[in-house]
């Protein structure tokens, strides 16, 4: 017949076992020491269920249960008996009543052990790419060109400048007045178009509207960029803008004894060259360069080496100008108060469909944009351009 033992016996075998068991994981140093323990422990807590022990129990079954797992330090894996090993002094402290903190023995899980994880930072917006400094456009004055009957076209009266002759002179008593001539002459300029297009889904535009958006900026961009070139470069062949290079008449430098010629020195006998002859008319009030011409005139050095005009962006009143599409060794100099900008608008952006895109569900976005750049005939003095910078300055040398 089995001993009958009290509840009091049972619960002084049970702690006898749980301090055996504390002994023992100080010492445990292998996976299947603590395989052994917790098997032990899980059959304390079935016996102890009735003596409001298990608490206790489950508590140490689960560092049992953290102590079995690896962890990774340094990028090497680590066994859990080197785990235990540099943890050690800690859990004997704790099992010893000495300390009340909490020890954590376990693997940290890392991001490489989960198949197939997506989880990111999504940013919502979309990186942008880079275009040139809009130079030019912004500095010349825009005329709006609103709908109506105008064809099309931009037409104007100028004086004929070339055939046009002041006679005026000093006359004797009873002498000849001379007689000068006046000319007029019409002239018409053909709005010009600019446009670009991309073809896209239905469903792009449907599940991707931050993206869709971005490609009508796209082209938006394309336009202006496209606008930004026949302005400077255009040649006005065709349905080519004719730009400021190409309506800007060319400046002839001459000798002038100028010791160690500059960009500024450059600058200002353009100036000269336009107003000696029309100062009534003209103000000349800006230099238009690209980056590495403005880059001579930023890098020039005294001779000790000091900058003469570091970060100078003015030459006495005028402006200098940004714009990478004027062509290196090159610079145009004039009254931008003579140049218009003539437009319809903004850019217009619209959707459409062509060949057989309606049955393959897809559609066409569509940038557009009217303009005109003019210099009427009779103002084109007011504007100089140098083809050959470092020539002009040799020459101003001289």
């Amino acid at each position: 017949m089995a001993e009958t033992r009290t509840p009091e016996q049972v619960v002084d075998d049970i702690n006898k076992g749980i301090e055996t068991i504390k002994q023992d994981l100080t010492k445990a140093v292998k996976q299947e020491d603590f395989n052994a323990l917790q098997t032990k422990l899980e059959n304390l807590a079935q016996e102890n269920a009735d003596l409001q022990l298990k608490e206790t129990l489950e508590d140490l079954t689960e560092k049992v249960s953290q102590l079995k797992e690896r962890t990774e330090v340094g990028g090497a894996a680590k066994t859990f008996s080197q785990e235990f090993a540099d943890k050690k002094g800690e859990i004997q402290s704790l099992i010893k009543g000495e300390s009340s903190s909490e020890v954590v023995i376990k693997a940290d899980t890392t991001r490489a052990s989960i198949t197939g994880n997506t989880t990111s930072l999504h940013l919502p917006d979309i990186g942008q790419l880079g275009v040139k400094v809009r130079g030019l456009y912004n500095i010349f004055p825009k005329i709006p060109v609103s709908r109506g009957d105008h064809n099309g076209k931009v037409s104007y009266i100028d004086w004929d400048e070339s055939t046009t002759v002041r006679a005026a002179a000093m006359v004797a008593e009873g002498g000849t007045f001379q007689e000068s001539t006046a000319t007029f002459r019409e002239y018409q300029e053909l709005l010009k178009k600019v446009g670009d297009t991309l073809p896209v889904s239905e469903e792009f535009g449907e599940d991707a509207p931050t993206a869709a958006a971005e490609l009508e900026m796209f082209l938006d961009t394309n336009v202006e960029t496209k606008i930004d070139s026949q302005m400077a470069v255009g040649d006005g062949v065709g349905q080519n803008l004719k730009g400021l290079i190409n309506q800007a008449p060319a400046f002839t430098a001459v000798a002038s004894g100028i010791s160690d010629a500059n960009i500024y020195d450059l600058v200002k006998k353009v100036r000269t060259d336009i107003t000696k002859d029309r100062g009534s008319k003209y103000q000349p009030d800006f230099v238009a360069m690209n980056a590495d011409t403005i880059d001579l005139l930023h890098l020039k050095k005294d001779s000790n080496n000091n900058y003469v005009f570091p970060d100078k962006m003015n030459i006495g009143n005028i402006i200098i100008v940004e714009d990478n599409n004027i062509p290196d060794n090159e610079l145009v100099v004039g009254d931008r108060r003579f140049g218009r900008i003539y437009e319809m608008g903004g850019v217009t952006i619209s959707r459409g469909l062509k060949s057989d895109q309606f049955v393959e569900d897809m559609e066409t976005i569509k940038a557009r944009k009217r303009l005109l750049f003019l210099i009427r005939n009779v103002d084109a003095t007011g504007f100089r351009k140098v083809t050959d910078v470092s020539s002009a300055l040799a020459t101003l040398a001289l």
